[in-house]
């Protein structure tokens, strides 16, 4: 009877060990894997398609891994400023090498995504690509902390007589945090309609559903005429897009403060610059510039 279950334990260790080299064990590669869905979507239709774009300086080689009804991993190089779309119902893994480690990155049918540099020059995917008319989002959703939008405000100097623009305003943080500590009135404009959901139902929650408005509405296109003050936490990329847009609405004396990115060109137009510690060694910068007197 004792060797019996012996035996049977012994084979039970040999089931538990040849399971675990068809399901694998967490390793770099798991390490390096990240989900680009921030927040629950509804379902996409089938093959919708999901878009890639490369706004880096150099062509990226990337694999497209097997799923459903896909056997081998399929390799593709992206050229620079190029769309790629890929057709899919499900989640799909992307691979690439971004000189440091390969990473991969789960995509989600639908939405748009773009290689690009972070604050360190390396090459990451990120949700958004930036302006482009086909996915016409300027920057992935990454809300500006709380103590930062603060400063923000002061370093703005934002009053009760100022009219506060966010461009890609995200959850609303900023016009409504301007709304209520400052009085002033504000507008947001954003493409989600999810996160405009939550726009308003913070905004109503905070008291100050009268003092500031959502748009649905890309920014590239909103006229900024009555704005005192722009509140912005946008890409490079993006601010370039935009920087025309400020040169025909904005009046003289305007102020623009943004989180972390300079408007290129702009640096003649530089009011004040500081750095705020964060957490985790991550530094935030806020830069203040003024419209200056139109020739």
């Amino acid at each position: 009877m004792k060797r019996v279950v012996q035996l049977g334990i012994a084979a039970a260790f040999l089931v538990v060990a040849v399971l675990a080299l068809f399901v694998g064990r967490p390793g770099r590669e798991a390490q390096n894997r990240v989900d680009l869905a921030p927040r629950p979507r509804v379902a996409n239709a089938v093959g919708e398609e999901a878009t890639l774009r490369n706004v880096t300086k150099k062509p990226i080689a990337y694999t497209i891994m097997p799923g459903p009804g896909n056997r081998v991993p399929r390799t593709r190089t992206l050229a620079v400023a190029v769309v790629d779309r890929i057709a899919t119902d499900l989640p799909v893994e992307i691979s690439f090498d971004n000189g440091r480690r390969t990473m991969t990155y789960l995509i989600h049918p639908g939405k748009p995504y773009s290689f690009r540099y972070d604050e360190s020059n390396i090459i990451r995917v990120y949700p958004g690509s930036h302006g482009r008319e086909d996915a016409a989002d300027l920057a992935p959703y990454v809300p500006t902390p709380l103590e930062v939008v603060t400063r923000m405000l002061e370093i703005g100097a934002v009053g009760p007589n100022d009219i506060v623009y966010d461009l890609g305003c995200g959850d609303g943080r900023m016009v409504i945090a301007a709304a209520k500590t400052r009085g002033s009135h504000g507008v947001g404009i954003e493409l989600d309609e999810a996160l405009l959901a939550e726009c308003r139902a913070a905004a109503e929650k905070e008291g100050v559903g009268k003092l500031v408005r959502f748009l649905r509405l890309d920014a590239t296109k909103a006229r900024l005429t009555d704005a005192t003050i722009l509140l912005l936490y946008l890409l490079p990329e993006s601010l370039e897009t935009l920087e025309p847009v400020f040169e025909r609405d904005l009046a003289p004396g305007v102020r623009i403060v943004s989180h972390d990115y300079k408007i290129p060109g702009w640096d003649a137009r530089i009011v004040r610059t500081e750095v705020i510690p964060g957490e985790n060694g991550r530094d935030h910068r806020i830069i203040l510039y003024r419209m200056p007197d139109k020739r």
